[in-house]
């Protein structure tokens, strides 16, 4: 039997920036708990799909994550 180690989880702070096509709209920041800065950005991202501004009505819509260590 292996033993398993697990990296620990640093706390990360997530913008996450929509987007109306070229035009920004709103920003939702979120505290994460991950192993690493891509792990937060993902974790936030999907935390995203939740948020008021996830709204098929609105056209071209994306959105970006930016990720600081909080």
């Amino acid at each position: 039997m292996r033993a398993s180690s697990r990296d620990p989880l640093s706390q990360f702070t997530v913008d996450v920036v929509f987007f109306s096509g070229n035009e920004q709209f709103a920003t939702e920041t979120y505290q994460v708990s991950a192993a690493t800065w891509y792990m937060a950005e993902q974790q936030a991202l999907h935390m995203s799909v939740g948020s008021a501004y996830d709204n098929s009505r609105i056209p071209d819509l994306s959105r970006t994550a930016n990720v600081r260590a909080a």
